[in-house]
């Protein structure tokens, strides 16, 4: 339980999140609970017209899925002539429905998404949520915390963050970090410690 709890902070410390849960057992399935996470944020705000996940088409493939599968559908948001999430096409499509976005940091092609807090903004200003993919998360470590960005969820891929390269085979893990304002919505049990017991 202690090792549990400590690389649970430590995961939090790092990504600059409140709180942290290692259950899912890989990237994708931390896809999952991070728009489960989103659903019962709105819900606990009696908000019931949320339907759409944005996605940029640079996006990771099973980003789509895990929106289908949450319940979400998709609108994808098109790239600019640099390669990064285009603004007024952004404008365009965000309304009250969205539920949030997904965009993973930098994004596939390797680019910083450097408008990023006008990303977040934007999503904000519905009361959307802005989850981030943590697949790439191993250019950002020691440098930002993504929760300082204006993220409120993020999967962490630690196999391919600490450990092994991306396809290099071997064991998955995606836990998930969140703000505070998400933190009593994660699947439970969480580990705590009260003088020195876990």
């Amino acid at each position: 339980l202690k090792v549990y709890y400590e690389l649970e902070r430590i995961l939090s410390d790092i990504t600059g999140f409140y709180k942290t849960t290692l259950q899912p057992s890989a990237g994708s399935q931390g896809e999952m609970v991070g728009l489960l996470l989103m659903q019962s944020y709105h819900r606990s705000k009696k908000i019931n017209n949320k339907k759409y996940i944005i996605i940029p088409e640079t996006a990771h493939g099973t980003n789509p899925a895990s929106v289908i599968m949450s319940g979400y559908e998709v609108k994808q948001v098109k790239s600019n002539d640099r390669g990064r999430v285009d603004i007024d096409h952004l404008f365009e499509i965000v309304d009250e429905e969205v539920a949030g976005m997904m965009l993973t940091q930098p994004n596939t092609l390797g680019l910083f998404e450097d408008e990023i807090e006008k990303i977040c903004e934007i999503i904000h200003n519905v009361d959307g949520l802005m989850y981030m993919d943590g697949a790439n998360l191993n250019a950002l470590v020691g440098i930002v915390k993504p929760a300082n960005m204006g993220f409120d969820i993020m999967h962490i891929n630690v196999h391919k963050t600490f450990s092994t390269p991306h396809g290099g085979g071997g064991p998955g893990a995606g836990p998930v970090a969140v703000n505070e304002k998400l933190s009593d919505f994660l699947p439970g049990p969480m580990i705590e410690c009260e003088k020195g017991r876990y």
